[in-house]
């Protein structure tokens, strides 16, 4: 689809006018007019983004990720037994809840938690746990790029077979969650 010069302004336009009431309407206090714009846009992203969700996840070999895209992807979701299952998850239209830090400063918490139920092929439910904490990032800006990582350990390891393990993963602040199922098999690889 190609558009006319007229055709884009007016779309460029249109974009601005719906960011600008959310840049006069936020209380930013003194920050500078960048920073206004930066949360405005940040607003614009959660209020279009179609709420808490995952936009990317993978699983990622245990201890490879050290940041947002920053991970050794784990090439299938075939695992050995008592091998560490880590997937990577990169959140979107999650909740910054404001703070007044200790100096009296601004900061914005980001805290996600998750329930992690695995079962069977027949969906009988054969262990999990419930609010694990994943992530929790108080901070002095409003990140907008954040992963978690949530690890399942095999202390005793699980029999060779076909599984299916349901991720819930929480925004502690809002109350919203989406949920992620993988298969997964446990074999001799």
């Amino acid at each position: 689809m190609r558009f006319k010069k007229n055709e884009l302004l007016t779309i460029t336009s249109l974009i601005i006018l719906a960011a600008a009431p959310l840049i006069f309407s936020t209380n930013f206090g003194d920050r500078s007019i960048t920073t206004q714009i930066s949360y405005a846009q940040q607003n614009v992203m959660n209020q279009t983004s179609a709420g808490f969700r995952s936009v990317f996840n993978t699983f990622v070999v245990p201890g490879s990720s050290h940041g947002y895209g920053i991970y050794e992807e784990h090439k299938s979701n075939a695992f050995k037994p008592g091998e560490k299952i880590v997937l990577y998850i990169e959140p979107v239209g999650f909740t910054h809840k404001t703070i007044i830090g200790t100096n009296k400063e601004i900061l914005y918490l980001s805290n996600f938690t998750a329930d992690v139920v695995i079962s069977d092929k027949a969906g009988k439910v054969l262990g999990g746990v419930q609010n694990l904490p994943v992530s929790e990032i108080l901070s002095h800006h409003r990140n907008n790029e954040v992963s978690l990582t949530v690890s399942l350990t095999q202390s005793n390891p699980f029999p060779v077979g076909d599984y299916l393990v349901k991720y819930l993963i929480k925004d502690v602040p809002s109350g919203s969650n989406f949920q992620i199922v993988k298969n997964i098999k446990i074999a001799n690889v």
